[in-house]
């Protein structure tokens, strides 16, 4: 195990004290151009105790939004919350010490342990854990005992609300409790209904399996399998190609380097953070223009809108559908998020988790090394200082001044954020953020092991897209 940073080191953190930049201290000049260093360099130590915060965007505000907005604009936002969903299957990253563990050989090499400080409750990344969790032998609550189906009506688009028992020799509790594994999938609409559909999709094809005379848990492990076959042909064929940059989109599987594949710690802190630029202010879904998500789903027992007389027009909110809201990566953030949490906060929040969990950073030796194995000539344009000024030129109403020093030893969804904005197509990611996240999230299904498929299972529907799969479970 490496040796524990000095809480000393932290004391004057640059990244995660607060959404108020320090003054700087003394860091490394930054480079023209992208040339790795020998990993564990003194460079290196040095910047991992000398972080920099996200400045574009802790002073987002409404202008700078519109003008980012107005070029990047092009993704149905349908996909912010799929993207979402699949961003909650890789991880849930909480404090080491929050969590009693048991260390397996290496404890840096173990699936949930994320460096020294950081723990992951999804112990199996892609593989709709979260919406399955730890199964119907655990979770009684979301799964009938008997059948092992959810508990779920067919053709429902909300989890089921329990209630406190009516029974006068328990004892009442007045709390609600939805049947949905993942908290984090409750009490926002749109998340709430795609997870629902991935039950309502198991429990399609679990029954067809009862009807052919499989036994219960038979019927579950079979259907599991087979819709974790569906998630990783909709993440390669529908998520990733809504935000891959086409030169990255083009290139073989087998042609990917190994070193575009980040750590699980990058990759959750640093570039999935990049998505905070897809959530909008506000969503026009298509009946009675805008609407307060917390009156269309709400977390107690009073009737929701989504549950009496309002649905979500998925084809609109897709873009089957012409007029339904668009949104896109840039370098900016929506600066109410949901209100009363701001972009500042969310963005102070993942300061703060960074600087504990410590993700590589575009100056870090690793990350310089991706950046040199893209095509031509995106090592040179993509470098801190060619970034910056290219940044600049273009954006003299930033509400920031972009410098080399910001992008390079500030946090790596912000230089990925910035270069989606000046080089990503139709809202997507740039060349750099694209090879991260195409290799990371192929990697990671890669490493998946599923159960060879049994007779029975091939005729079981495969939806190619999110969409398809929702109209499907919807005709029940």
């Amino acid at each position: 195990m490496p040796e524990e940073p000095d809480f000393d080191d932290l004391q004057d953190c640059r990244f995660g004290c607060g959404p108020v930049p320090v003054s700087p201290a003394p860091r490394p000049a930054p480079r023209g151009a992208a040339t790795p260093r020998a990993a564990g360099a003194a460079a290196d130590d040095a910047g991992v105790r000398d972080r920099l915060p996200p400045e574009i965007l802790l002073r987002s505000n409404h202008a700078w939004r519109k003008t980012s907005l107005q070029a990047t604009a092009h993704i149905p936002s349908g996909y912010t919350y799929l993207g979402q969903l699949m961003g909650h299957d890789m991880g849930s990253s909480v404090p080491l010490s929050s969590v009693p563990h048991v260390t397996r050989g290496n404890v840096i090499g173990a699936v949930s342990v994320l460096g020294p400080r950081r723990y992951n409750l999804i112990d199996n990344p892609l593989t709709l854990e979260t919406v399955y969790g730890s199964g119907p032998m655990m979770l009684s609550h979301v799964y009938d005992p008997d059948t092992m189906l959810f508990r779920l009506t067919p053709g429902a688009r909300l989890a089921r609300v329990y209630r406190g028992s009516h029974d006068p020799m328990s004892q009442a509790d007045n709390r609600p409790i939805r049947a949905l594994y993942d908290e984090r999938n409750r009490d926002t609409l749109m998340l709430h209904e795609l997870a629902v559909a991935w039950m309502q999709f198991h429990n399609l094809c679990a029954r067809r399996l009862l009807a052919s005379g499989r036994k219960p848990f038979e019927a579950y492990a079979m259907a599991r399998a087979h819709s974790v076959r569906v998630w990783h042909g909709i993440i390669r064929d529908d998520i990733l190609a809504r935000f891959l940059h086409p030169e990255i989109a083009a290139m073989a599987e087998d042609d990917l380097p190994p070193e575009w594949r980040l750590d699980e710690v990058t990759l959750l802190h640093g570039l999935f953070r990049a998505f905070h630029a897809m959530p909008l202010a506000a969503y026009d879904l298509g009946r009675q223009g805008m609407h307060n998500l917390a009156d269309l789903l709400k977390s107690g027992f009073d009737v929701s809108e989504a549950e009496s007389d309002w649905n979500i027009d998925w084809p609109l909110f897709f873009g089957l559908k012409p007029g339904g809201p668009m949104t896109g990566l840039s370098a900016s953030v929506a600066p109410e998020l949901r209100a009363p949490t701001t972009a500042a906060a969310v963005i102070a929040l993942d300061n703060s988790a960074a600087a504990e969990a410590r993700p590589l950073r575009p100056g870090n030796a690793k990350i310089e090394a991706a950046l040199a194995l893209l095509p031509a000539p995106w090592p040179t344009r993509l470098a801190p200082l060619a970034l910056a000024t290219e940044f600049r030129a273009r954006h003299p109403d930033s509400p920031v001044d972009v410098t080399a020093d910001m992008i390079e030893w500030g946090p790596l969804f912000q230089m990925i954020m910035i270069e989606a904005q000046l080089y990503g197509q139709k809202g997507g990611l740039g060349p750099f953020g694209s090879a991260l996240l195409r290799a990371s999230i192929t990697g990671t299904i890669d490493r998946v092991v599923l159960a060879p498929e049994q007779e029975g299972a091939g005729n079981l529907p495969r939806p190619a897209t999110m969409m398809k799969l929702i109209e499907l479970v919807r005709e029940v």
